[in-house]
C-alpha cells in the first residue's frame, strides 16, 4: 500500500527516524539536541522542530531547512534521494493528540483548584518584604492569598500530583499543562501569584513579576496557552470591597456613587489598601463596553480611572476618547489618574484632560 505523502515527509516522522533526542516541547515546537552541533563538538546546541511549518532551526550553529533537507543532510544524500527514501519507508509518527487550548472549566471548579493550588505554594521572605514595602500588612497578604511561585521542576510536578491525589483534574485550568513525559506541571515564572477574586471565587491568577516582561510590563496572566493540554487565561476583572459590604449591596447606588477602576490587579490592591473604597480591577481591559457595564451595574455617578504606566503608554488615546464620551453621555463623571507620573505619561495625561474638557 502506498504511504501517505504528508505523513512520510512530516518533520515528526523524520525526527523519529533519525532518533533525535527530545529535550522538551512548547506548543507546536519540539526541541531536540542538535546533531550538527554535536558533530562539531559544540555545546548547548538545541534544534527547534516546528511541526506546523515542517521546518527546523538551530540558533547555535545556524543550521536550518525543511524536513527533507534535514533527512538528506543527516544521511549524506541529495534531497531528491531523501524524498524517494521517505516515501518508500513506513512513517513513524507520534500518537500524540496535539491539544493546545482546552475549554476552560467553570468558575466553581477553577476556584476549587486554584484554592488548593495556592495552599501548596509558599511566600518567600524576599516577596513578603517586597509586599510590605508596598504597605501591605501580614494580615492583608494572608487574606488575599499572595504566594510566591514555586519554580523547581520536581516540586512543580509534586504539587500537581498532590492536586490529582485529591481528585482534581488540571485540564481546563489556565497555567497547567503536560510535559513531554505526559506529567502534569505548570508554567514557570519568577514572581508572586495575585488571585483574581470575583463573587468570592478565584477566577484566575495574575502574576506580579520580579523582573519586567517584554514590552515593559510587570504583570501577566498565569496561562498555558499553546502548551500540550494547556488552557488559555481570560482577562478576568476583580472586585475589592470591605467585608461589611455584601455582594447584593455592591449594586446599591447608595453604597457606590463613586467607584475606583484600576487597569491592573496589583494597582487595584494598592488603591483599596489605601482608600478602603470599592475598587474594580480590569487588567488588560481598557474597553469602554466593559467599563460602562461595570459602572451601570453598580449605579455609579462618578468614577476614578487609575491607569498603570504600561497601559497608558500602550493604549491609543482614541480608546480613551470613546470611554470619556460614552460615560459623559450617560451623565457619569470621569476622573483620570496615572499610577506613576513621569515625563512620558505626563504628556498622555495632559492630552486626556484636554479631551475630557472638550467632551464636557
Amino acid at each position: 500500500m502506498q504511504n501517505n505523502v504528508y505523513e512520510c515527509i512530516n518533520i515528526s516522522n523524520v525526527m523519529n527516524k533519525l532518533n533525535l533526542e527530545k529535550v522538551h516541547q512548547i506548543g507546536n515546537n519540539i526541541y531536540v539536541k542538535c546533531p550538527f552541533c554535536q558533530n562539531k563538538n559544540e555545546k548547548n546546541g538545541y534544534m527547534k522542530i516546528n511541526t506546523i511549518n515542517n521546518l527546523y532551526i538551530c540558533d547555535n550553529c545556524e543550521s536550518t531547512g525543511t524536513s527533507i533537507e534535514l533527512y538528506a543532510k543527516m544521511k549524506y544524500i541529495s534531497t531528491k534521494e531523501a524524498f524517494k527514501r521517505l516515501l518508500r519507508e513506513e512513517p513513524i509518527l507520534d500518537n500524540i493528540p496535539y491539544v493546545y487550548n482546552n475549554p476552560i472549566k467553570d468558575e466553581y471548579y477553577r476556584d476549587l483548584v486554584y484554592s488548593k493550588f495556592l495552599d501548596l505554594q509558599q511566600l518567600t521572605k524576599k516577596h513578603r518584604e517586597k509586599l510590605k514595602k508596598m504597605k501591605f500588612t501580614d494580615d492583608y497578604i494572608l487574606e488575599n492569598q499572595f504566594k510566591s511561585i514555586e519554580n523547581r521542576e520536581n516540586k512543580k510536578k509534586e504539587i500537581c500530583k498532590k492536586l490529582q491525589e485529591q481528585g482534581l483534574k488540571l485540564d481546563g485550568i489556565s497555567g497547567f499543562f503536560q510535559d513531554t513525559d505526559f506529567k502534569w506541571t505548570y508554567k514557570s515564572h519568577k514572581g508572586i501569584f495575585i488571585p483574581a477574586f470575583f463573587n468570592n471565587k478565584i477566577q484566575g491568577l495574575r502574576i506580579f513579576l520580579d523582573d519586567k516582561y517584554k514590552k515593559d510590563t510587570e504583570n501577566i496572566w498565569f496561562s498555558s496557552n499553546n502548551l500540550y493540554n494547556g488552557t488559555k487565561a481570560n482577562n478576568w476583572p476583580i472586585v475589592l470591597k470591605e467585608k461589611s459590604i455584601n455582594w447584593i449591596d455592591m449594586y446599591n447606588s447608595k453604597v457606590n456613587n463613586t467607584i475606583i477602576i484600576a487597569t491592573e490587579i496589583i494597582l487595584a490592591h494598592k488603591l483599596f489598601n489605601n482608600t478602603h473604597k470599592t475598587v474594580i480591577g480590569v487588567p488588560n481591559n481598557i474597553n469602554k463596553d466593559i467599563i460602562l457595564n461595570i459602572v451601570k451595574t453598580m449605579k455609579a455617578t462618578e468614577i476614578f480611572l487609575y491607569v498603570d504606566n504600561y497601559t497608558i503608554l500602550h493604549t491609543s488615546t482614541f480608546i480613551y476618547r470613546n470611554i470619556i464620551e460614552q460615560l459623559e453621555n450617560e451623565g457619569i463623571k470621569v476622573n483620570f489618574r496615572v499610577a506613576l507620573v513621569d515625563a512620558h505619561t505626563e504628556n498622555v495625561l495632559q492630552e486626556l484632560n484636554e479631551i475630557q474638557e472638550k467632551v464636557a
